[in-house]
Order: C-alpha cells, then structure tokens, then sequence
C-alpha cells in the first residue's frame, strides 16, 4: 500500500506545472513563517523533521477549446487556520548510529470545492440578427419560337392574302364584264336607235311637199309622241324654221307617215321613242 507521501507526490504530479510551481512556492514562504523565529536563538540543531504542506490553488484550470457550461459552485468550506507549532525542545545529540526518525504520515487532505475563476465563464456574443433576404425578382421566361408554328402561322397569312387577291380578281373580272356587256347593250341599243332614227326620217321625206316659201338650209324641230306599234298620237313644232308653210309641211309629213318604225324592245320604245324630238332637214332643199 503507497504512503500518504507518494500519494501526495502523484497527486502533485497530476496537477498542471503552472500549479506545481504555486505549490512549491507557498510551501517555501511556510517554511519561512516557521522558522525566522528560531534563527535569533541559534538553538541546536535538532533532528530533522519532514513537514508536508498540501495547498489547494484556486486558479481557474486552463479552458478547452470547446467551452463547457459552468457547474453550480457548490458552498465553500473554511480551510482551518494553521495552528503554530511549538518550539522544539532540545534533545540530546543521537549517537552516531542512531537511525534517522521516520516521520508519521500526514492526514489526508480535506476536500475542498473547486469554484471557478469568475474569467473561466464564457461570455456569448451576440449573435447578430441575419438581414431578411431580398424578395426573389421573378424570372421572366423568354418566349422559345417554334419553328413549325411559325411557318404554319405564316403559310395561314399567305393563303389568306391568296384568298383575298383572287377574290379581289373575281370582283375586278365581274365588274369588267359587267362593264363590257353594259357597254355592249348601250352599244346594241345606240344602234337600234339609229336604226329607227333612219327609218322615220325616210319615211317623213317620202311623204312630205315641199312648200313654195322653202329655202335651203331651214330647219324645223317636232316633238312626236308615238304609239306602242308606231301609231302617231300628236305631233307639234317645238323649234320654229322662221317658216310658217315650211313648218305646216313637216307636221303634215310626219301625220301621213303614221304608223312610224318603231323598235319592237319595250325598253327601248319608252326610252326613245314613246316621246321624242325630230329634227326636220330635208336634202333636197
């Protein structure tokens, strides 16, 4: 079983250097507490007794990296006040074969509890508070052309403007023709009437007599309102020759040629020959 001494030495080989060398000097001041008074008696040197000194440091151990969250101090118990040692009393000289006096083991210390150094709390900063993130900007997709539908749209545009241009052509080619056979019937119809013109102008000069009073050059216009079939319902002198005989002649020419040509197309009896003027010049004048 190891003595209390070793036990103390492995004790104070655990602990750190800095507190083994706070030990040794607290045991150094001690040993001098105790023995500046007896250096003014210079008394014999007695036997050499062994004192043991445990000091208990309360220095705060060396913190690890990672700092642990301090225990509740539990309460302090009082150290003991050393109690002064008597001074020795001389003792006669030991023969020289005297053995040397084995000291008797020191008691165990008294625990004491360990409160940590007020620096060995660990102080958290403050964490500052994180800015609130900026709202996403939204992300704007960029339209992804489609080949395809693009050429499908554009050939859609195509056949409708084709649409639109033939339509336009047919509209173009009907108003042409409608044109062209308009053109036609009036064409047509100019000649009818100067078709029936002719032939009431000869007909009146077959039938007219010619007074003695008329001269070349006079000229007579009548107004003659005609029949369906031709028949003359009156006849008068809307322009005057100057003339009166030569005018009577030409209403009487135009009363014995009854019944005048006509057209047989209704349409264009009453639009030219239901009424209409006639210029009297005979060529034989």
């Amino acid at each position: 079983m190891p003595s209390a001494e070793a036990t103390a030495l492995a004790a104070m080989a655990r602990l750190p250097k800095a507190l083994r060398i706070s030990l040794a000097l607290h045991g150094v001041l001690l040993a001098l507490v105790f023995l500046l008074p007896h250096l003014h008696h210079m008394p014999d040197i007695p036997p050499q007794r062994v004192i043991e000194a445990v000091l208990v440091s309360t220095a705060a151990p060396v913190p690890t990296s990672t700092p642990t969250p301090a225990p509740t101090p539990a309460p302090r118990v009082p150290e003991p006040a050393p109690q002064p040692e008597p001074p020795p009393e001389p003792l006669p000289e030991p023969a020289a074969a005297t053995a040397a006096p084995v000291p008797a083991p020191a008691p165990p210390p008294l625990p004491v509890a360990k409160i940590p150094a007020p620096n060995s709390i660990p102080v958290r900063e403050p964490v500052p508070e994180k800015p609130a993130p900026a709202p996403a900007k939204p992300v704007v997709k960029k339209p992804v052309l489609d080949r395809s539908a693009l050429d499908a749209e554009m050939e859609a545009l195509n056949r409708e403007m084709r649409e639109q241009q033939a339509k336009a052509d047919a509209e173009r080619l009907q108003r042409e023709m409608a044109q062209s056979a308009a053109a036609a019937r009036a064409a047509a119809t100019q000649q009818i009437i100067d078709k029936y013109r002719r032939l009431i102008t000869q007909r009146v000069s077959t039938k007219w007599n010619r007074p003695a009073s008329a001269r070349h050059g006079m000229v007579t216009v009548l107004r003659i309102s005609v029949l369906p079939g031709g028949e003359v319902a009156s006849v008068v002198t809307q322009t005057s020759s100057g003339d009166s005989a030569f005018d009577a002649s030409a209403e009487d020419a135009v009363r014995r040629s009854n019944p005048l040509p006509v057209p047989d197309d209704v349409a264009v009896f009453n639009q030219n020959f239901r009424s209409f003027t006639f210029r009297f010049n005979p060529e034989d004048l």
